[in-house]
């Protein structure tokens, strides 16, 4: 595994980041195989947030089981900025959660608008104090979308940015990493599967592989998925001229408009479903559709039907995505295969 400075927080972190999403409707034991995995294969980087459930507790009590010492764990987590006292509690409740002193890398969550940005600004200056008692090292912020990482980045108050960045939404590439470069701010991107949207693991980390000062944060739910992106990133090879015409024949075949199943939009106040109905069709390019039905995916499709139109699902999600019609499309796909 290699090792890379996180922008100006000097932070040594593994070429890949273990995120913590994955692990929150696993058992603690299912969990703690996959953290220790990680944890041997030489990944030093772990994400989290306060708002992931269970997930910082299945991380602390991993970590105080293997009693390894503080400073070759580099934890990250993050709070949502709605106020200053709002995140200091936040930033409690992830240490007690975590058993730890301090956090490495303290973000805060998804600043995707001026008000966020307005509102961050403020709880900064609490984050400093913070960071003054040795309760935090850094500061960063996850933005979801483009259109707000710059105006993060100029602040010049974030160490780090974490946002959405795979073959698929390669946007940032020429439109926030030059700037981040200007500012020697770390880049941590999530979604490096574009939230299952590739099923090639190869492909998505090869990418990654050209961006040297990007560290991907994967999810995994399994020991064996972690030692597969693992040595794929450990063989160092650059993507072939095939691999890079096969990434951008997926890329155009999918568009932007597909669900990143970061559960945003959940839960529905009418009981629908939302995230599997919109996953559905990029699942049945991979697996037999009567198989994902019998399997229970057909219940959940038909939760549709309890959509209301009222739209809170849409004003949630932080890609903007034009959730009702999506769900639509799903639908109506649904009902043609089981109408055949």
């Amino acid at each position: 595994m290699k090792y890379r400075i996180l922008g100006k927080t000097g932070l040594q972190v593994s070429q890949l980041g273990f995120g913590g999403i994955p692990i929150i409707p696993l058992s603690f034991p299912q969990a703690d195989s996959c953290i220790r995995k990680a944890l041997e294969l030489g990944i030093n980087f772990i994400d989290t947030a306060r708002a992931y459930k269970d997930s910082e507790e299945k991380i602390g009590k991993t970590l105080k089981a293997l009693g390894m010492e503080r400073e070759k764990i580099i934890l990250a987590t993050k709070a949502i900025p709605k106020s200053p006292e709002s995140v200091l509690q936040s930033l409690e409740e992830s240490l007690k959660l975590l058993q730890v002193d301090y956090i490495d890398l303290f973000q805060l969550h998804n600043v995707g608008n001026q008000e966020k940005l307005d509102t961050s600004l403020k709880i900064v200056d609490a984050l400093a104090q913070a960071r003054d008692q040795g309760k935090i090292r850094h500061i960063g912020a996850s933005v979801h979308g483009v259109e707000w990482v710059n105006a993060v980045i100029r602040s010049g108050v974030f160490e780090t940015i974490m946002l959405a960045l795979n073959f698929i939404v390669r946007e940032p590439v020429d439109l926030v990493l030059p700037l981040a470069r200007e500012y020697q701010v770390g880049v941590l991107a999530m979604k490096p599967m574009a939230g299952g949207e590739i099923a090639d693991y190869r492909l998505a980390f090869k990418f990654f592989l050209e961006l040297e000062d990007v560290i991907p944060v994967v999810g995994i739910k399994t020991p064996r998925e972690i030692e597969e992106v693992v040595k794929i990133v450990e063989q160092d090879s650059l993507p072939t001229e095939a691999e890079i015409r096969e990434m951008d024949r997926i890329r155009h075949e999918t568009g932007d408009m597909f669900c990143r199943r970061c559960n945003y939009c959940m839960p529905c106040p009418h009981g629908v479903d939302i995230v599997t109905i919109n996953i559905f069709p990029s699942v049945i390019k991979r697996y037999p559709w009567q198989q994902m039905l019998d399997s229970g995916m057909g219940e959940s499709l038909k939760s549709f039907e309890k959509c209301r139109d009222c739209g809170e699902c849409e004003q949630k999600c932080p890609f903007e995505l034009s959730i009702r019609q999506m769900m639509r499309k799903s639908f109506d796909e649904y009902l043609s295969l089981i109408q055949q």
